[in-house]
């Protein structure tokens, strides 16, 4: 993702944002299973943030390279889903580690080379166990995320860090703003800077099994997206643009002939192949001068 490694001089944060209302009760097809989207949420979060966490620790020591927050909205409210404290919604991931969960196993449906489904278990850590209620103030989660990431990028311990990144999913829904005003405030989100890189905004859509389209992708060409669905125009247009220079990465991962610009956004798939793109700890660095 970045021109330097993820590090403990270089840290970054990290922020996702989930759609609990009502509507998030419904069904989606995951990875060849029929699960609730709440459902689908939670395991994306849950294994992402083991990810990161696995990522971050070595030798059983967790590096402190990240902070890490989860909003949830839903009724009338957002609030944070990994603190007890909606004023302080990151946590560095050595607190995480500290504070791991007992694994829960969950089971996805995976398809063999004879075309045979199997149900095969996945162990991950409950970090949030989310419901679907109410209604969906999609605005109000992201002017706490706005708040959050302006707090963070703000914070002079933060000044050698990366600019954040945000993954929120959702299946479109919004209760509390109508479209043109939620894409004028995740314009602002995706304007904000830290040490002239933007915050980079990815969306994950979930489209309910057997409505609209249920068809996977990931980092959708701006050339070649087109469709009469408002919910997928709507979370491509809330999506930021990945920066040029990662597009030769982004050509690797889906097809080596394929050319940008892409958007940074995923139907009906899990955004994990986001973290390919991230270097890790992978480079030893010195500490950037006080005036770079």
């Amino acid at each position: 993702m970045y021109d330097r490694s993820v590090s403990h001089c270089c840290r970054c944060a990290i922020l996702f944002i989930v759609d609990c209302s009502l509507s998030m009760k419904n069904f989606t097809r995951f990875s060849n299973t029929i699960k609730s989207k709440i459902e689908v949420a939670a395991i994306i979060v849950n294994h992402f943030i083991d990810e990161l966490v696995a990522r971050a620790t070595r030798n059983a020591y967790t590096r402190d390279y990240y902070d890490i927050g989860v909003i949830g909205y839903s009724g009338y409210e957002a609030v944070s889903l990994l603190t007890c404290d909606d004023r302080r919604i990151f946590v560095r991931v050595p607190q995480l580690a500290e504070a791991l969960p007992q694994p829960k196993s969950i089971y996805l449906n995976q398809q063999l080379h004879d075309g045979r489904m199997i149900s095969v278990p996945m162990n991950i850590h409950p970090w949030i166990e989310p419901a679907a209620a109410g209604a969906s103030p999609m605005y109000e989660a992201m002017v706490m995320a706005k708040t959050a990431l302006r707090e963070w990028c703000d914070d002079p311990a933060n000044r050698f860090g990366h600019a954040p990144m945000v993954f929120h999913i959702t299946d479109g829904t919004c209760s509390d703003a109508d479209d043109l005003e939620i894409v004028s405030l995740a314009e602002e989100i995706k304007e904000l800077e830290h040490r002239g890189d933007k915050v980079m905004l990815f969306n994950v859509y979930l489209a309910t099994t057997d409505e609209g389209d249920e068809s996977e992708d990931i980092y959708p060409r701006e050339e070649m997206f087109a469709t009469a669905d408002r919910d997928r125009e709507f979370i491509y247009r809330l999506s930021s643009t990945l920066p040029h220079r990662l597009e030769r990465c982004v050509a690797e991962l889906l097809e080596p002939h394929s050319s940008g610009p892409y958007r940074a956004t995923a139907f009906n798939i899990s955004p994990l192949s986001m973290l390919s793109l991230i270097k890790i700890g992978t480079q030893q660095e010195a500490l950037p001068r006080p005036d770079q």
